[in-house]
């Protein structure tokens, strides 16, 4: 019986201390990007901020007849001299990529949209969103 109640004890210890550091995190919701808009491109994806930078997912649609369209999410550090970025690019009509991944400077985050031709150059670049 006393070696029942010591397992049962020693359950219940592990049970409270694996929980601990769900409640020590802070909350952060998952929030929308939003994209430039421009034709022959659908682009979608969210974003949450994290201890570790911002944990981003990106998805790129191509709905035209580029050869190849990407979405971009870019973020910079508070004076914007360090950044990263994480983008998606589909290939072909109707194609969807997606890609999801962290960026390490946090300060701002702002997304934009580029096309390319079949020859490898730049068929047309969006200005930025700010988001943040």
């Amino acid at each position: 019986m006393l070696r029942r109640l010591s397992v049962i004890a020693a359950a219940a210890a592990m049970l409270v201390l694996s929980a601990l550091p769900a409640f020590a995190t802070t909350y952060s919701s998952t929030l929308k990007l939003a994209f430039p808009s421009h034709s022959g491109i659908s682009a979608w994806g969210n974003y949450k901020k994290t201890s570790k930078g911002i944990y981003v997912n990106v998805c790129a649609k191509d709905t035209g007849s580029a050869f190849a369209v990407g979405a971009v999410a870019v973020g910079t550090n508070a004076s914007g001299s360090r950044s990263g970025n994480l983008g998606a690019v589909a290939m072909g009509h109707g194609t969807t990529q997606c890609r999801f991944g962290t960026i390490r400077y946090s300060a701002h985050l702002k997304t934009y949209l580029i096309g390319y031709t079949s020859h490898g150059t730049i068929a047309f670049k969006t200005g930025f969103k700010k988001i943040f």
